[in-house]
């Protein structure tokens, strides 16, 4: 599981990374408030006045995760001038963030159960986000007339449902990345067959 690291961590982020850590070696049922409190060296006082509960900090891991694997799959996209190329990199560089998350979580059953079961409508958000990016990359690539005129937003749905394997963390876990990497790039191509202008 990849922990976050920045410059200057705030409390808060210090005990994200140290819940994500906890999380994926003993999944959310065994790691307790005391134990995560340990790992980042304060008082489970001190973490009550930053989480309320142990169910806050596995929501607010989970938001971060996806947020970060978004960002940098949006900053991948803006990086190409073509339209193909940038639906390529949002694609793959969100595969490679998933895929360095969740290929050494030891309890991933148990984490992603609880997550489809409580947290259902952060899953939702997150994958409306993914969406509007996707329609994003889409309409600049109708406007450059790379891309035949399409209903954006539909066919962003259709592509985010159709890259989920790409995004499923039991397919992240038991897949080797190159191989993912490699079956993603013909999915581009054969979409790009059916998106570019005649």
């Amino acid at each position: 599981m990849v922990a976050l690291s920045t410059t200057n961590p705030t409390a808060s982020d210090k005990i994200l990374d140290a819940a994500q850590l906890r999380f994926a070696d003993y999944g959310p049922c065994k790691t307790t408030m005391t134990e995560i409190a340990a790992d980042c060296d304060m008082s489970v006082g001190n973490l009550y006045r930053h989480f309320k509960n142990k169910d806050a900090i596995a929501v607010a891991c989970l938001e971060r995760q996806m947020q970060q694997k978004l960002d940098a799959g949006v900053q991948a996209a803006i990086a190409e001038h073509d339209p193909l190329a940038a639906l390529r990199a949002f694609l793959l560089t969100r595969l490679r963030i998933g895929h360095a998350q969740f290929s050494g979580t030891r309890h991933l059953f148990e984490l992603l159960t609880s997550i489809e079961l409580r947290h259902r409508a952060v899953l939702l958000k997150y994958e409306a986000k993914v969406i509007d990016a996707l329609t994003t990359i889409l309409n600049l690539g109708v406007a450059q007339g790379c891309f035949a005129t399409l209903d954006s937003a539909q066919t962003a749905y259709d592509i985010h449902q159709g890259t989920l394997r790409y995004n499923n963390p039991i397919t992240l876990k038991n897949n080797d990345l190159s191989i993912l990497e490699q079956d993603l790039n013909r999915l581009v191509d054969l979409l790009y067959r059916g998106l570019e202008c005649n």
